[in-house]
């Protein structure tokens, strides 16, 4: 366990989260990402949507290093967090097994990702013909990711 949960400067934790808290919150995260590789639909190499494909193996990857590294650590290892990662990182990495410091980098992807698929989206629309669907569904990833920051406030 990380340093902050054993020595309790992390303030007090609910013990677990009801399942349609975690199915709930998790499609939002699905949502959003499923939205923001539609968007990038566009950008094609060889009649491949190649961005959509980077994008996909981008939140795999990134979504598999941040069991081992924060949730590994994390005062709900091998329980119900809000996510329901918690129980998903127990069944995959050993407790303890990651780096806090690559596990805060990684942490970033949420931050800086909305904001640059928000910017790429609108140049593919400017820069390139899109379907008439591309501009109403940059209107719900935006809306998505609105609702989504609140949840994320509520629950970190």
């Amino acid at each position: 366990m990380y340093p902050c949960y054993r020595n309790k400067i992390a303030p007090e934790r609910r013990e677990t989260f009801p399942a349609s808290w975690i199915v709930l919150e998790n499609l939002l995260h699905l949502s959003t990402w499923v939205v923001a590789g539609m968007l990038l639909w566009p950008v094609r190499w060889l009649g491949w949507p190649v961005a959509t494909i980077a994008w996909a193996a981008l939140v795999v990857a990134v979504q598999v290093l941040l069991k081992k590294h924060n949730c590994s650590g994390c005062y709900y290892y091998a329980k119900r967090c809000h996510l329901g990662w918690g129980v998903l990182a127990a069944r995959l990495f050993p407790e303890d097994s990651g780096n806090p410091e690559a596990g805060m980098r990684l942490s970033l992807f949420y931050v800086v990702g909305p904001p640059l698929i928000l910017v790429a989206s609108v140049l593919i629309g400017v820069l390139q013909p899109v379907a008439t669907a591309h501009w109403p569904l940059l209107g719900a990833y935006v809306a998505l990711n609105a609702v989504f920051f609140p949840v994320r406030i509520q629950t970190s």
